[in-house]
């Protein structure tokens, strides 16, 4: 089992890196905002709640993206690899996650950080709310929101990992292709010591 994460700021470029990692590396994908896109699509349980912290640019609450985590990591083989995309995001969901893999015999091997400024991001946005019409994506102020929750919430996991000598910075302004092969490096570094 060697498990990962993908981290960075909404708008840089997570879900394109780790369709790629997870084609070329064999991961069994945990992408929290498709598992709850997800959910609001089949009219799961928790549609009007996830609908409401989504579409006001909030996280949706510990437990249920715990529920949601647990459920889809249970249900693969014991010696599955796994690419977090999008989870953790605060510290409890660190706490959370390292404490679930330690009791699967498991932890985190590594975790990317896709680093990109905010000018980049709002303008990435923008571009994707056109193309893809995702309504967390059309409004600047739920934008904005967004960024500002990532900044108060998330950053303080990468100082997390860092400690552990886990956290790999790669600069997500370069092209698609370019920040791909800097992941792989990486990526191979870890896997073939």
């Amino acid at each position: 089992m060697f498990n990962m994460i993908l981290v960075g700021p909404p708008g840089s470029g997570k879900g394109t890196q780790a369709e790629r990692m997870i084609h070329k590396y064999r991961f069994i994908p945990i992408a929290l905002g498709a598992l709850l896109r997800q959910q609001m699509a089949e009219n799961g349980t928790n549609k009007v709640l996830i609908e409401k912290y989504i579409n006001s640019g909030q996280l949706v609450p510990d437990h249920l993206s715990f529920e949601l985590v647990t459920q889809l990591v249970q249900a693969q083989p014991a010696d599955a690899s796994f690419l977090f995309d999008g989870f953790p995001r605060t510290i409890p969901q660190v706490t959370f996650l390292d404490h679930f893999l330690k009791q699967c015999g498991a932890q985190i091997n590594g975790v990317i950080f896709l680093d990109v400024s905010n000018e980049i991001l709002l303008k990435r946005l923008k571009n994707r709310a056109t193309i893809e019409k995702r309504p967390d994506d059309q409004d600047v102020c739920k934008i904005k929101t967004r960024m500002q929750i990532y900044e108060q919430e998330t950053r303080p996991i990468l100082n997390h990992y860092k400690a552990q000598g886990k956290l790999h910075r790669i600069d997500g302004t370069q092209s698609v292709d370019e920040v791909t092969k800097a992941i792989a490096a990486i990526m191979d570094r870890l896997i073939r010591p």
